[in-house]
């Protein structure tokens, strides 16, 4: 028989937490995987293949969380298949801190933010390191960013971390800010410059309609 897998309940609701819960009365019980395998839906996936950002933590060898913002260009961040991710490691301060968490302990909480949407997912995984050198074709692939053949990650790669997702948590929009960053904002001014455009030029054959009638109406037009 198929072991119950591990779930989000799982990992972040330890007993204090559920002592917390059980003191205001909160149910936090969810519905029970069964034995099947995670996989990533639809939206989660879409989220994050859209990210140009995310916050990874990871686990020091003195058993302190340790959070790292990664960033990079819309689509850097791959879903390799249902539950499986990957993301290049661009050079750094080489203080190596995260990778050299997962040398130790591949335990990772990544956390993706859609600010227009206020809609966040943490994901849950065991993460390893595949050097730049080892897989070629690893890298060659998380520099395809996949939407035309000529956008590409041309930044030097240094190794390439793999994520095998435990489980994921889509939880409240509460107290996120929305925010926009300039490719949105441009695509929302561009309707405005459109509209503008298209106003501007009814005024002035508005006016030049006018300008006729008024010059026929004085005698100075055949």
């Amino acid at each position: 028989m198929e072991q119950r897998r591990t779930t989000y309940a799982d990992i972040a609701y330890g007993p204090h937490a559920r002592a917390r819960q059980a003191a205001v009365g909160a149910d936090n019980r969810l519905v029970d995987p069964g034995s099947g395998p995670f996989t990533l839906d639809g939206r989660d996936r879409r989220q994050i293949r859209e990210a140009d950002m995310f916050y990874l933590a990871t686990v020091t060898d003195s058993g302190w969380p340790y959070v790292q913002h990664k960033g990079g260009p819309a689509g850097f961040v791959h879903v390799l298949d249902d539950r499986t991710l990957a993301f290049p490691d661009f050079p750094g301060n080489l203080q190596f801190v995260t990778a050299g968490n997962l040398d130790r302990d591949g335990r990772v909480c990544l956390f993706f933010v859609n600010f227009p949407t206020r809609r966040r997912i943490k994901v849950f995984g065991h993460a390893r390191v595949v050097e730049a050198a080892d897989d070629p074709g690893l890298v060659a692939r998380v520099r395809d960013l996949g939407r035309t053949s000529d956008r590409e990650i041309r930044t030097e790669i240094e190794r390439v971390i793999v994520v095998a997702v435990t489980d994921v948590d889509a939880n409240c929009t509460r107290h996120i800010r929305p925010r926009w960053d300039r490719d949105d904002v441009e695509k929302r001014i561009d309707l405005y410059r459109a509209e503008i455009a298209e106003l501007t030029a009814r005024i002035a054959e508005l006016e030049e309609g006018a300008d006729s009638a008024f010059s026929r109406g004085n005698g100075t037009t055949p």
